[in-house]
C-alpha cells in the first residue's frame, strides 16, 4: 500500500473546439466530381481490358504462327527424308547396273588385260601347232609367205 500513489490532473481547456468556418462543400458538385472520377476509372478499366485482350490476341497469333512453322518444318523434313530415300534408291539402282570393271583399280585392269592377252596367245599357238604337229618355239618354225602382188585397183582403193 505504501507504493501506491494517486495523482489527479485537471484539464482546464475545453475538450471540443467549435468550427470557425461555417461553409459546407456543395454535395451536388462533389457528387458530379465523384461521377466523373468513377466514369474515368471505368474507362481506364475498359481500356486496360481491351489492351489485355489485344495482347492476348497477339500472343495467340504468335503462338499459332510458331505452331504452323513447326508443322511446316516437320513436313519439309519428312518430304526431304522421302526424297533422300528415293534418291538413294535411284543411285543404288544405277550403281547396280554399272559393270563391275569400273570398280576394279587401273593396275588390276592392266593385269587382267595382260593375262587375257597371254591366254589368247597360248590358245592361238596351241591351235596353230595342233594342225602342223610342231613342238618348241613357233616363231622359228613359221615359213615366210610372199606378199600378194600389188594391183593398181587395190592401191586406188587404199588411197
Amino acid at each position: 500500500a505504501d507504493n501506491f500513489s494517486v495523482t489527479r490532473y485537471h484539464i482546464s481547456e475545453p475538450y471540443v473546439d467549435r468550427e470557425v468556418d461555417g461553409e459546407q462543400p456543395d454535395a451536388r458538385l462533389a457528387a458530379a466530381e465523384e461521377g466523373k472520377r468513377l466514369e474515368e476509372l471505368r474507362r481506364e478499366a475498359e481500356r486496360e481490358r481491351r489492351e489485355q485482350l489485344e495482347k492476348a490476341h497477339l500472343r495467340g497469333s504468335h503462338a499459332l504462327k510458331k505452331v504452323h512453322l513447326a508443322q511446316d518444318r516437320e513436313r519439309l523434313l519428312k518430304e526431304l527424308e522421302q526424297m533422300q530415300n528415293m534418291d538413294r534408291m535411284r543411285r543404288r539402282q544405277i550403281v547396280a547396273q554399272m559393270p563391275p570393271q569400273i570398280f576394279v583399280p587401273a593396275y588390276k585392269r592392266m593385269e587382267i588385260k595382260e593375262e587375257r592377252q597371254r591366254e589368247l596367245e597360248f590358245a592361238f599357238e596351241d591351235m596353230y601347232s595342233e594342225d602342223r604337229k610342231m613342238k618348241g618355239d613357233l616363231i622359228l618354225q613359221f615359213e615366210p609367205q610372199p606378199l600378194p602382188a600389188p594391183s593398181d585397183r587395190s592401191q586406188d582403193n587404199d588411197l
